[in-house]
């Protein structure tokens, strides 16, 4: 028995080390912090500087443990600058940082990678983040598209509706259900194509309305969302209800996001969906007027350039206590592609569900 017990202690340091190594979380004192993005890829023409945002998150723990970390970079070949290189977290709390990328004028290699790894003070546990910076080919008949700002402003505004029943909520940022780096994603093996699962909704938002102009894109990447243990509030294995939940699929860096259309009613008088977070580069959609994933359809948007009419009106809302959240429209443009593909992650009544789904996503195809 004891000969067992050890073989559990030893399986268990190395499962730890794995985790570790690859840079998915750290186990601090205040509780597991997060490093968000993983990776990344910007672009930027020759001679100019691609801003990268990292952040970092004390998922659990209390205020009453703070954590120094320090930023430090390797493996990069274009000259690269981090503004801020320390940073002191208590629990539930999270901080950004930019990381700076300078692409020669004349590069001699069409992209670099630096690797950004997030020490801990007092431990030799590390997170790491691979940021890849690109530049633009550009040709005459294209000179004009390639010198936008993938992330420039899509001219919308936006409205907001009242939250029924109010109540007072964690912070969003580090919820669950809310903030879908909280919990994260792992790439999975699994057919990029349409799927047929047997019943359908046939209410459920169609995601070629993502897209300005409605199509099938090519899916470029499968994940597997985590799951999540509300007991303990700590992240759990891979939901393993289906292949896939969270998809990543084609798109033109720079090309307009949308609200995706469903076929039942509104939310209040010319809305369709409700903002429940909204960072920089992801964004949570709701088809119902609760701020919650309890019941309704929702969706995860990831890998875009949020709007920045509607990240300052969500940022206001939600400082203000979140008594209202910004309201959109069927087929609203609510970002932009930040480079050449989309995340979406689907739920229904909070699961997790495939958005590879045939006839429930995709029905027109």
């Amino acid at each position: 028995m004891a000969m067992n017990q050890r073989l559990l202690v030893i399986l268990a340091e190395l499962a730890i080390a794995l985790m570790l190594m690859l840079g998915i979380a750290s186990a601090a004192p205040g509780g597991t912090v997060i490093l968000d993005p993983p990776a990344a890829t910007k672009s930027g023409l020759p001679g100019t500087t691609v801003t990268h945002t990292l952040r970092i998150t004390n998922v659990e723990g209390t205020a009453a443990i703070t954590d120094t970390f320090t930023l430090t970079y390797t493996g990069n070949q274009w000259l690269v600058s981090l503004p801020v290189t320390q940073a002191q977290l208590a629990g539930n709390a999270s901080a950004e940082f930019s990381v700076l990328v300078t692409i020669p004028s004349t590069p001699t290699v069409t992209s670099d990678t630096v690797t950004i790894t997030v020490h801990r003070a007092g431990s030799a546990q590390m997170l790491t983040s691979q940021l890849t910076t690109q530049f633009f080919r550009v040709h005459l008949p294209i000179v004009l598209y390639a010198s936008q700002d993938p992330c420039r402003p899509t001219g919308e505004s936006y409205g907001s509706i009242e939250i029924p029943n109010w109540e007072p909520s964690p912070p969003a940022e580090t919820h669950a259900d809310l903030n879908l780096a909280v919990r994260g994603y792992t790439p999975t093996i699994a057919y990029l194509g349409l799927v047929d699962l047997g019943n359908t909704d046939p209410s459920g938002p169609q995601l070629d309305g993502l897209y300005a102009t409605p199509h099938l894109p090519n899916f470029k990447a499968a994940y597997r969302v985590y799951d999540w243990d509300w007991d303990n509030n700590r992240r759990l294995d891979p939901i393993d209800t289906w292949d896939v939940t969270m998809l990543e699929m084609a798109a033109i860096p720079g090309e307009t996001v949308h609200v995706p259309n469903r076929d039942d009613g509104e939310i209040a008088p010319g809305y369709k969906a409700m903002v429940l977070y909204a960072s920089p580069t992801r964004l949570t959609l709701k088809y119902t007027s609760e701020d919650d994933m309890v019941a309704g359809f929702g969706l995860h948007l990831e890998n875009i350039c949020v709007d920045e009419n509607l990240l300052a009106l969500y940022t206001a809302l939600n400082n203000e206590g979140r008594h209202s959240l910004p309201a959109v429209r069927a087929g609203q443009a609510v970002g932009r592609a930040s480079h050449d593909r989309i995340g979406v992650a689907v739920r229904d009544t909070g699961s997790f569900l495939d958005p590879r789904s045939h006839y429930d996503w995709w029905r027109r195809y």
